[in-house]
C-alpha cells in the first residue's frame, strides 16, 4: 500500500449504515453467508420441536428430540434444506421443555471429542511405527488412505467441539427466553385469564367489582377494558413464543452448521490457473495479491481453505476479516483439542512430571512411592498436571461463546476473532459492529498483558463501543508476547525493548490491512503503557494512522528522539498524548538514552490531553491512574473517546 489518506486526517465522520443483526451474526460467525443458506435443520426445529432425523457425524443421547428440550414437532414435520420457515413452539411444548439439556449435551459432545482424539492418536502412533517394518507400493497406499482417514476423524473432534460451544449458547438464550414466556404466562393467568396452548390470552369470565366501579359503574365498558387488555397479552405472548422458536431455529442452524463445515474436506484447494498450494505462496506475496487470490476463489475452494489450513488463513493479513473470524473458530476448537490431548494423557505420565528431575535419586524413589500408595496425593498431583489445560480450555470456550452486545445486554452476538496463536501468543479481536460504526480505534495494551488474559483489554474496548452508542468499533491487539512481571521483575521485563521490536513491524503489516478493509473510515491507535512504546515503534517502520494516542506512555517509540523519526504513512496524522499526574510511568519516559525513546507528551506536534477527574468529582491521578484513564468513565477516558469519534468539541487539551 502507497497511498496515504490525507482525506481522512480531519474529523468528520464517516457515512455509515445499519447492518442487520442476522447479518452481523452471519459475518462474526464466519466464512461465506451460503453457509447458513446451506444447512440442513435438524427437523421442525433443533432441541425440541425435532423430529428424529439426527445431525450427521453427531452423537447424540438417542436422537436430539429425547432430550426433552423442546417436545414433539410442530407445523407438519421435517424441515427440509434451505427451508427458512420459523415455527412457534406452543405454551404445553414449552413448559415441557429443559434446555439444561443442552449443557448436558454440550458436555458429552466434548467428552466424545476427547475420546476420538485418543483413538486417532493411537491410530497415528501405529501407523507412523510401522514405517520401518511394512514397506512398499502397498504400505504407502495404506498409510495414505489411514493419513485421510485421520484426517477426517480429527475433523469430528473439531466439529464436535464447535458443536458444543453452540449448544451452551443455545442453552443460555433458550432458557432466557423460555423464562420469559412462563413469566408472561403466570401473569396471564394470575390476573384471571384463560391461556391457550397457541398463546391467546382470553379475558376473565367476568369483571372484578373494582374495575367496574373504575368503569363508572358500566359492566360493559369493564369487559371492553378486559377484552383489550387479553388483545395486548396475547399480542405480547405470542410474540415471546416467536422469539423462543427463532432462537430455537438459529441455534439449530448454528450447531449443524459447526458439523457440516467443521469437518475439512480433503480436496485440494486451488484457485483456477493456479497450480501451487496459495498458502505457501502467502509469504512472498503483497497483502493485495493475497486478497485478490482470495477473491479469485469459489465458495466451495474458500471454505475447503479455511478447514485445511486454519491457522494460516486465521493469522495472515490481506485475508477477508470474515474469512479470518471463520478460521479463527477452527483454530480455537483445535487449541481445546490440544489442552484435552495434554489431560488425557496416562496417569503414570501425569505422576512422573510430579516427580522433580533435580530431586536426589532416593528422594525420588521415595516420593513415587507415596505418590502410589496416597491416593489423595496422587489426585493432589493429577490435578496439578492438568490445572494449566483445564485454565486455557475454559478460557478458548468462552471464545467460542457469544457474548452480550455492548448495545443491547438482553442481545448475545458472537465474537469477531481477527487473530488466534497460541505459539506466538498472538490475539486480535473485534468489538462492535463495522457496518454501522463511524470510527475504528486499535488498542494496543500495556505491561503483564498475557494471550490468556485478555480479557480485561477486550472489556476496555467493549466499553468504549458502549459508550459511543455503536458509533466506534474497537480492535484490541495483541500482536506476541508483552512485559510481564510484579514489582522489580515486571519494571526489568518493562525496559527490555524487543518486545516492541518484535510486535511493533506486525502492527505496521496490520494496519494496511485495517486500510483496506475499512478504507474512508478514520483509524485511531491507542498505545496504553508498553503498548505507547509498540505504537511509537511502529509509526517509527510505517504504521498507517489517521490519529494515534499515547496513553500514559513508555516512550515514543525505539529509536524515537524527536517527530522526524516517526514515518507515519499518512503525513497528516494528528498525534495525541495523555498523562495524568503521579502516574509513576512518569518517572521513565523520556529519561536519557531510555529504551523506549522520547517522552511523547513533550515532543512537538503532539497534542496533549487533559487527564481531568474522576466520576468521584477528585482529580485524575496516583498510581491508579495509569490504568484508570482508560477504564474508569472519567474526563480522560471522554477525552480519548473523543479523539477517536472526532467530536472537536468534546476534546480537552491540557493547560
Amino acid at each position: 500500500m502507497s497511498r496515504a489518506r490525507t482525506r481522512r486526517c480531519r474529523f468528520r465522520r464517516a457515512a455509515g449504515a445499519d447492518g442487520p443483526a442476522d447479518a452481523h451474526r452471519r459475518r462474526a460467525r464466519g466464512g461465506c453467508d451460503s453457509r447458513r443458506r446451506r444447512v440442513t435443520r435438524f427437523c421442525a426445529g433443533p432441541f425440541g420441536r425435532t423430529g428424529t432425523r439426527r445431525c450427521r457425524s453427531a452423537p447424540t443421547r438417542g436422537d436430539v428430540a429425547g432430550l426433552g428440550v423442546l417436545g414433539a414437532p410442530v407445523g407438519g414435520g421435517i424441515r427440509r434444506r434451505g427451508q427458512l420457515r420459523v415455527s412457534r413452539p406452543v405454551v404445553s411444548q414449552v413448559l415441557a421443555w429443559r434446555p439444561d439439556a443442552l449443557i448436558e449435551l454440550a458436555g458429552e459432545w466434548d467428552d466424545a471429542a476427547g475420546r476420538l482424539q485418543a483413538h486417532t492418536n493411537l491410530v497415528d502412533e501405529a501407523v507412523t511405527g510401522s514405517a520401518g517394518m511394512f514397506t512398499g507400493s502397498a504400505a504407502g497406499a495404506a498409510r495414505d488412505a489411514i493419513g485421510a482417514t485421520s484426517m477426517e476423524l480429527r475433523g469430528v473432534c473439531r466439529a464436535l467441539i464447535l458443536a458444543a460451544a453452540e449448544a451452551r449458547d443455545a442453552a443460555e438464550v433458550i432458557t432466557r427466553r423460555r423464562d420469559r414466556v412462563l413469566a408472561m404466562v403466570a401473569d396471564a393467568r394470575d390476573e384471571g385469564c384463560r391461556v391457550e396452548d397457541d398463546g391467546t390470552v382470553g379475558p376473565p369470565s367476568s369483571p372484578s367489582s373494582l374495575l367496574v366501579a373504575c368503569s363508572g359503574g358500566a359492566d360493559s365498558v369493564a369487559r371492553q377494558m378486559l377484552d383489550v387488555r387479553a388483545g395486548e397479552l396475547t399480542r405480547v405472548l405470542q410474540g415471546a413464543l416467536s422469539a423462543l422458536g427463532a432462537a430455537d431455529d438459529e441455534a439449530a442452524t448454528a450447531i449443524e452448521a459447526a458439523f457440516e463445515t467443521a469437518i475439512a474436506g480433503t480436496a485440494p484447494v486451488r484457485p483456477a490457473g493456479v497450480t501451487s498450494s496459495p498458502v505457501g505462496d502467502w509469504p512472498h506475496m503483497s497483502q493485495d495479491r493475497i486478497a485478490a487470490s482470495i477473491a479469485a476463489m469459489s465458495d466451495s475452494e474458500r471454505r475447503r481453505l479455511i478447514e485445511s489450513k486454519p491457522l494460516e488463513v486465521g493469522n495472515t493479513d490481506g485475508i477477508p476479516w470474515e474469512v479470518r473470524i471463520a478460521a479463527n473458530r477452527i483454530n480455537i476448537a483445535n487449541a481445546i483439542l490440544d489442552e484435552r490431548r495434554h489431560i488425557d494423557v496416562p496417569e503414570e505420565v501425569k505422576l512422573r512430571a510430579a516427580v522433580a528431575p533435580t530431586l536426589e535419586a532416593a528422594d525420588a524413589e521415595r516420593l513415587w512411592a507415596a505418590l502410589h500408595a496416597d491416593p489423595v496425593m496422587r489426585a493432589t498431583a493429577v490435578t496439578a498436571y492438568d490445572h494449566d489445560a483445564q485454565a486455557r480450555i475454559v478460557y478458548y470456550e468462552s471464545l467460542l461463546a457469544d457474548v452480550p452486545d455492548p448495545l443491547d445486554r438482553d442481545r448475545r452476538v458472537p465474537r469477531q476473532i481477527l487473530g488466534f496463536d497460541p505459539q506466538r501468543q498472538s490475539f486480535i479481536e473485534l468489538s462492535g459492529d463495522l457496518s454501522r460504526a463511524h470510527a475504528l480505534a486499535v488498542l494496543v495494551p500495556g505491561l503483564n498483558t498475557t494471550f490468556g488474559a485478555a480479557a480485561d483489554d477486550v472489556a476496555t474496548a467493549r466499553r468504549f463501543v458502549a459508550g459511543s452508542s455503536g458509533d466506534v468499533a474497537m480492535i484490541t491487539y495483541l500482536g506476541g508476547p508483552f512485559p510481564t512481571g510484579q514489582l522489580a521483575a515486571g519494571v526489568a521485563d518493562a525496559v527490555d525493548p524487543r518486545y516492541a521490536l518484535r510486535m511493533a513491524p506486525r502492527l505496521v503489516a496490520f494496519s494496511e490491512d485495517v486500510e483496506r478493509r475499512v478504507d474512508s473510515m478514520p483509524v485511531t491507535y491507542v498505545g496504553h503503557s508498553y503498548g505507547g512504546s509498540i505504537l511509537g515503534t511502529a509509526e517509527h517502520f510505517g504504521l498507517t494512522a489517521d490519529r494515534v494516542i499515547y496513553v500514559e506512555a513508555a516512550g515514543a517509540g525505539v529509536g524515537v528522539r524527536d517527530p522526524s523519526d516517526w514515518h507515519n504513512r499518512n503525513p497528516d496524522v494528528l498525534r495525541f498524548s495523555i498523562t495524568a499526574p503521579g502516574d509513576p510511568i512518569g518517572l521513565v519516559q523520556g529519561i536519557p538514552l531510555g529504551p523506549h525513546g522520547a517522552d511523547p507528551d513533550r515532543l512537538p506536534g503532539v497534542i496533549r490531553l487533559a487527564p481531568g477527574r474522576r466520576l468521584t468529582g477528585g482529580p485524575m491521578g496516583g498510581l491508579s491512574s495509569h490504568s484508570g484513564v482508560l477504564n474508569e468513565p472519567s474526563d480522560a477516558w471522554r477525552n480519548i473517546l473523543a479523539v477517536i469519534t472526532g467530536d472537536r468539541e468534546h476534546i480537552r487539551v491540557a493547560g
